[in-house]
């Protein structure tokens, strides 16, 4: 093993010298005195002269020595280190730092281990030796484009290093690449990839399995348990999604309890506080062990349209980064609303209704637009159309499906997946059908006294679906049905799907004069306001995902570009930079909720939420070929660098040089010569 020197100031070595230089220049001479007889006292000097010359001579050697020890200690010599052929080491850190491991584990954050690592690890490198390191959190990033000789650019760069509120997309990106600045050494070169992580189940599993077979692949678990108990706040939202000033709203909020290191059964007591505005409530419920619940809070929107921001928080545990939940909701004054059909007439006086609901803005189109709305209703959609229905479901919108009432191709494509038709009943007795139930415990119909409904439910209906829909309501719910004739089912008049974020609702009654006396009642706009009202589903929002997005602003007509900030939750202005019409910040972002402010106005509010599946805080022990090591006895340099520093040893010595020389000059022949005397 040869003996190297991290630090190569080789001009400290020179403080050996000063010993001797002292020596020489500082030696006493004696001052001369007369007397009338120096024989015997010349004597005495001669031979006190020649015992004390070799002990200064020991004491000059001591002092060489230990200044030389306390230099060399400077200089931090170690042994061993050097790769075959001179090449220098490279070692490539990939430091997860990713939110999990902001956990409390034990008595330290996991974090605070892994930089403890890290830069021990970096510590041992030699300057010579070559190293990179990688972040993980939200996507990985790489402190050099190639290996470099910069410790202590590396050192500076884990001090500033902390863990996270973000997920890691790019974990097998990341050892992929780091994998290829290995492989692109000469061969005679030694590296190693040092992978420093909590080894979460959820993202790290599948990647870390890529690189099982690597001998160079040094894994440290910082991980003190395989499983932290921990709280989180999973979900947020608000029904209807988009409400309208001073309605009455229902906030969802879920939650969920994920099991430690030891499985145990019962219930875990909880409190939700809510921030809306400068509204505060707080529920207390009680979560099961292991498991998920929910805790609804009766809201009433603002009273003024804009923004709402709504926030949820549990009390703070050892991982207190997903306890907070933010929604933003939109409160409209008004409500979007696609009317789609052949020909305007065919809809009728439901076209006429709509367009008089107050918080409607209603457009008739012939064909479906690709512009969102709130609501879509569509007359006598076809077995082409199930698709751009689905989607629109999919996105959260309410569609109310009119169907051809002679013969619909849609709905049993639509409801079950498979090609057929439902025929149409048409009276051709001079008689009609009358309405004869409604589900008036729902929501829908608190508005309306039973009284008062009786009359629109006496209102001839001459034209319907048959007997071939009832099969097809399925675990819809009935809101209205026919009175049976004769013994006949009472088929469904008007029913209610939830489809995923979505809401179908069939009218399965005439929306003509020709077909249908319902347009004649004033009950037929409330009504159906009403229906259209709470059939609107949970808030559905393409959230931005933490430290992966930046947040984005399409610039409105009328606003310019230097009148824009973006302000985060502490009121400061994040950078921007202007693309085309749109501006973005050059900031990814962090949980949080963030403004778009014109001067003192408005303009949006995002919220940006910790990642879910970084609450789950299970660990595995990953197995690799290469070596897997504990933070503690990663800590101490195993396997981590197959070097001893030897700058403890010098310091050692310099010590034991010096008490040794105290004890020399200590010596009784002192006092044993001015006893001679």
């Amino acid at each position: 093993m040869n003996i190297s020197f991290d630090n190569p100031v080789w001009w400290l070595m020179a403080a050996a010298l000063v010993p001797l230089l002292v020596h020489l220049v500082a030696r006493t001479r004696p001052k001369e005195r007369r007397f009338s007889s120096v024989l015997l006292l010349k004597e005495l000097v001669r031979l006190q002269a020649r015992r004390a010359r070799p002990k200064d001579w020991l004491l000059l050697l001591l002092r060489t020595l230990l200044c030389a020890c306390v230099a060399g200690a400077f200089l931090l010599p170690h042994l061993g280190g050097d790769a075959e052929g001179g090449q220098g080491r490279t070692l490539v850190i990939v430091l997860d730092d990713t939110a999990s491991m902001g956990a409390a584990d034990g008595q330290q954050v996991r974090m605070n281990r892994a930089l403890e690592v890290a830069q021990a690890a970096v510590r041992s490198l030699a300057p010579a030796d070559r190293a990179n390191l990688v972040t993980l959190s939200g996507y990985p990033r790489f402190l050099f484009d190639r290996p470099e000789s910069a410790r202590p650019l590396l050192l500076r760069e884990l001090a500033r290093t902390q863990s996270r509120p973000a997920a890691s997309a790019g974990v097998a990106e990341a050892l992929a690449t780091a994998r290829r600045q290995l492989d692109a050494l000469p061969e005679v070169a030694e590296g190693k990839l040092l992978l420093i992580s909590d080894f979460q189940t959820a993202t790290m599993q599948e990647a870390v399995a890529a690189l099982a077979e690597s001998d160079d692949l040094c894994c440290v678990n910082v991980a003190q348990t395989s499983a932290v108990e921990n709280t989180s706040v999973t979900s947020m939202s608000l029904t209807p999604a988009k409400p309208l000033p001073g309605q009455k709203v229902t906030l969802t909020v879920g939650l969920q309890h994920r099991q430690g290191a030891v499985a145990r059964e019962g219930r875990v007591p909880l409190s939700v506080t809510l921030s809306a505005g400068n509204l505060r409530l707080s529920q207390p419920c009680e979560l099961p062990c292991g498991g998920q619940t929910q805790v609804r809070f009766e809201l009433t929107a603002p009273q003024e349209a804009g923004d709402w921001c709504l926030t949820a928080q549990t009390e703070a545990d050892v991982y207190p980064g997903d306890n907070t939940r933010y929604l933003v909701v939109p409160v409209a004054d008004k409500l979007d609303c696609l009317v789609i059909a052949s020909d305007r007439t065919h809809v009728g006086f439901m076209l006429r209704a709509l367009e008089n609901i107050p918080f409607l803005r209603t457009l008739y189109l012939p064909s479906l637009p690709e512009t969102p709305a709130d609501f879509v209703v569509w007359h006598a959609p076809v077995a082409a159309d199930v698709p751009a229905i689905q989607e629109r479901l999919a996105a959260g919108e309410t569609v109310l499906i009119v169907p051809d009432l002679a013969q619909d191709t849609a709905l049993k494509p639509l409801l079950t997946g498979k090609e057929g038709c439902v025929a149409g009943e048409l009276r051709t007795d001079g008689g009609y059908w009358l309405l004869s139930e409604c589900a008036v415990d729902d929501a829908s119909f608190e508005l309306f006294e039973q009284a008062a409904l009786e009359s629109w439910l006496q209102a001839g209906i001459y034209r319907r679906l048959g007997a071939e829909l009832e099969p097809l309501a399925g675990s819809g719910k009935v809101l209205m049905r026919y009175a049976g004739d004769d013994g006949a089912a009472a088929l469904p008049a008007l029913l209610r799907w939830q489809k995923g974020a979505g809401t179908l609702l069939l009218w399965n009654m005439p929306v003509t004069a020709r077909d249908s006396r319902q347009g004649f009642s004033p009950l037929y706009l409330p009504l159906l306001a009403e229906q259209l009202n709470h059939a609107r589903g949970a808030a559905v929002q393409d959230e931005p995902v933490a430290g992966q997005d930046f947040l984005q602003f399409l610039l409105p007509t009328g606003v310019s570009a230097g009148d824009v900030r973006l302000l985060n939750e502490a009121g400061e202005a994040l950078p921007l930079a202007v693309r085309h019409n749109s501006l973005r910040c050059e900031q990814v972002a962090m949980p949080g909720v963030y403004r778009w402010m014109a001067g003192e106005q408005l303009l949006r509010t995002v919220a940006v939420n910790f990642p879910s599946e970084e609450s789950d805080l299970r660990s595995f022990t990953p197995e690799v070929a290469g070596e897997m090591f504990t933070a503690d006895a990663a800590v101490e340099g195993v396997a981590l660098a197959a070097r001893v520093p030897l700058w403890p040893w010098l310091l050692a010595a310099a010590f034991a040089l010096f008490v040794l020389e105290l004890l020399i000059c200590r010596s009784p022949r002192a006092a044993q010569r001015t006893t001679g005397l």
